[in-house]
């Protein structure tokens, strides 16, 4: 190890205690020995504005269009960062107020706020101590005024007010009770979270649960009579039941009568359902249907079922982009977000003749706290809130009539890009056409040979998307630092139809591993890139492909491989969440290994030469570490050059900005290090 890592960070090197500190000593140049200093204070220079950038974990639009609810991220020391709930108008001249403290866990789209049907008050999360206790808030319109609503011994998300304006509804996240005679043993899969709809009554905060102990939900939608709910259940929390978070790849969609609690079932589908929502007259309920492998990454096709069951109509049957995210906005109109082709879109869905209307089509955002696509819309169908940002343009609030928003916040207005050029680019691959996003080194100069490193998504449906540079999961750093970074989206990614996002079923690691590979020819036979100095890296999905390449080619010469597979197989054993593999692989690893086996990167091994870095958290139960550690270990058995990095309190994502840093500095220096 030549540089510092996260234990030494940690120690004193430096030290985060508030954003003002942060910036300080993020642009302090650390003094170390050799070749570290001179690294670390490069890095820095580029990686301190990454995490001074404020983000936005979550925006909501009033009913009538006037304000806008949004929770505002920052770095608050080395180990956690700060949420602060803000309210605004939309007219401008009017500067934000300040609520309160928001909810942390309102992250990757899941909600936390919600406004009254009449506009005059909202509700908002609040943590209370643990992870499992939560504080339902009410507050006045402008934020001025708020108190206590409602308590809970649960995780407390996705708040809903009815549109009678009685009632708010919310799902209360619960983990059954330990039961053991020794604090030393634990007894595994027998401690069950439960996901239970609750409602509160919006004058006295008193809560009565809705729905059965044995049905996880996952999403809901009121009905306009707020009479029923439409949800997205699956049976869960015994041992023929199986596990509520695991169970979400089969879940149904139900019809709740809320009343008498009952749900039932009037559809179960083959893949994967998302994003329920009534139509205004309540005789429909839409629907997002397709392959997902990631609860937090809705996309595919938009269908409409009749509200008493049936057979679904896909109103989308020939559309090449994916829907994210929808609401009814008429009769016969479905407003929707979409991933086109790496960019995002606002369209009009009729339902009735299954045709289209673009609104908008742009690259950055919109965005409402997720990674997908998605608004916030007001009752009239035309005013909507969203966060817009790019690689050039660091995030902010925008609101206004859809596609003609106006920029509502102004946190980040101080933020300049130290990256290159961003440019979509296409080529072509097994006869599919490719599309992926290309950013330039930042003094580009085409009298010069450049390294090039292709970061992969995770998912795998999922897509690259324009985003300001993360603290975690930043290849664009590089951009800073005189490479070429490419993200590719390969067939199985969201942006270009559902047929294609099927397109790695049964395949993983071949059709979409090609289409990458031909993306670096097409980058290397067009700009100024050295073939000798190219690199992969990627997390999760992503993680996997930076494993699969180096077994698979000598095109690569060096990879980051953050939390991915190794052994399909094994993998199999060791997540918590195997059922995403059944849509991918058609059956489990125990009654058909040979196909799980043909995608392992372990089983390929001997053909690596690429100097291999992996990263994982010691607390991933997605990506387990032993899937590091199997393929680290075959590697070092063989003489390739490789390490691993465990960090010790992270999971699945880094998000410890100390752990971030670390993560992304090691990153640098492995790519210097055998790329330069």
């Amino acid at each position: 190890m030549t540089c510092a890592t996260a234990a030494e960070f940690r120690s004193g090197k430096p030290k985060f205690d508030g954003l003002t500190t942060i910036v300080t000593t993020i642009l302090l140049t650390v003094v170390l020995a050799g070749s570290c200093a001179a690294l670390t204070a490069k890095f820095d220079t580029v990686f301190g504005p990454v995490l001074a950038t404020r983000h936005f974990s979550e925006v909501a639009i009033s009913p009538d269009g006037q304000r806008v609810v949004w929770i505002e991220s920052r770095v608050k020391n080395d180990s956690e960062y700060e949420h602060t709930v803000y309210v605004a108008d939309v007219k401008p001249g009017t500067p934000p107020s300040k609520v309160g403290p928001g909810d942390p866990r309102a992250q990757n789209g899941m909600s936390t706020v919600t406004w009254s049907p009449d506009s005059q008050k909202f509700v908002y999360v609040v943590q209370v101590g643990s992870s499992e206790r939560s504080e339902l808030r009410i507050a006045s319109a402008d934020g001025m005024q708020s108190r206590s609503l409602a308590t809970f011994k649960a995780m407390v998300t996705a708040p809903r007010w009815s549109a009678d304006g009685r009632t708010i509804a919310l799902l209360s996240l619960e983990t059954d009770e330990t039961v053991s005679e020794s604090t030393r043993v634990a007894s595994i899969g027998k401690n069950y979270r439960r996901q239970r709809l609750a409602l509160v009554d919006a004058k006295s905060g008193s809560v009565r649960v809705l729905t059965a102990p044995d049905l996880f939900v996952y999403e809901y939608d009121w009905s306009s009579d707020s009479r029923q709910m439409a949800i997205t259940a699956a049976s869960c929390c015994s041992d023929v039941r199986g596990d509520g978070d695991d169970n979400w790849w089969t879940a149904e969609l139900y019809r709740l009568d809320v009343d008498s609690g009952r749900a039932v079932s009037i559809f179960k589908p083959r893949l994967q359902i998302a994003s329920p929502r009534w139509s205004p007259d309540d005789s429909h309920i839409a629907f997002i249907g397709g392959l997902m492998s990631d609860f937090i990454a809705p996309g595919g096709d938009v269908f409409v079922i009749a509200a008493g069951g049936g057979e679904p109509r896909n109103v989308t049957p020939t559309l090449k982009a994916s829907v994210t995210w929808l609401a009814w906005t008429g009769r016969d109109e479905i407003l929707t977000t979409e991933i086109v082709d790496g960019q995002g879109a606002v369209a009009v869905i009729h339902a009735a003749d299954a045709t289209q209307d673009t609104l908008w089509q742009g690259a950055e955002g919109p965005y409402s706290g997720g990674l997908m696509f998605a608004l916030s819309i007001a009752r009239d169908g035309r005013t909507s809130a969203a966060v817009r940002e790019s690689f050039d343009r660091a995030p902010e609030v925008w609101a206004g009539t859809t596609g003609q928003w106006r920029q509502i916040s102004t946190v980040n207005q101080d933020a300049k890009p130290a990256i290159g050029k961003a440019e979509s680019v296409h080529w072509t691959s097994d006869g599919l056409q490719i599309q992926g996003w290309l950013l330039y080194p930042q003094h580009f100069s085409p009298d010069h040979k450049y390294p090039l490193v292709v970061s992969v998504h995770g998912g795998p449906a999922a897509a690259a998307l324009l985003h300001w540079p993360a603290a975690f999961d930043n290849a664009g750093v590089l951009s800073s630092l005189g490479y070429f970074v490419l993200y590719p989206n390969p067939r199985g990614s969201l942006g270009q139809g559902e047929s294609f996002t099927q397109g790695n079923v049964k395949n993983l690691g071949y059709g979409d591993f090609r289409d990458i590979e031909t993306g670096v020819k097409y980058v290397v036979n067009n700009l100024p890139v050295d073939p000798r100095r190219v690199g992969i890296t990627g997390w999760s999905y992503g993680g996997y492909m930076a494993m699969w390449a180096i077994t698979q080619t000598d095109m690569f010469r060096a990879s980051v491989a953050g939390p991915g597979i190794s052994d399909w197989q094994s993998y199999y054993g060791q997540t918590e969440v195997e059922k995403w593999l059944i849509p991918y692989f058609g059956t489990s690893a125990y009654d058909d290994p040979a196909l799980y086996a043909k995608s392992s990167p372990v089983l390929f091994v001997k053909n690596a030469r690429a100097a291999t870095l992996f990263y994982v958290g010691k607390e991933d139960t997605i990506c387990p570490a032993p899937q590091s550690f199997q393929l680290w270990r075959a590697l070092k058995h063989l003489g390739v050059e490789t390490e691993l990095l465990l960090y010790s309190n992270e999971g699945h994502g880094i998000s410890q900005p100390a752990d971030q840093y670390d993560v992304t500095k090691q990153t640098v220096r492995w790519f210097d290090e055998h790329l330069k």
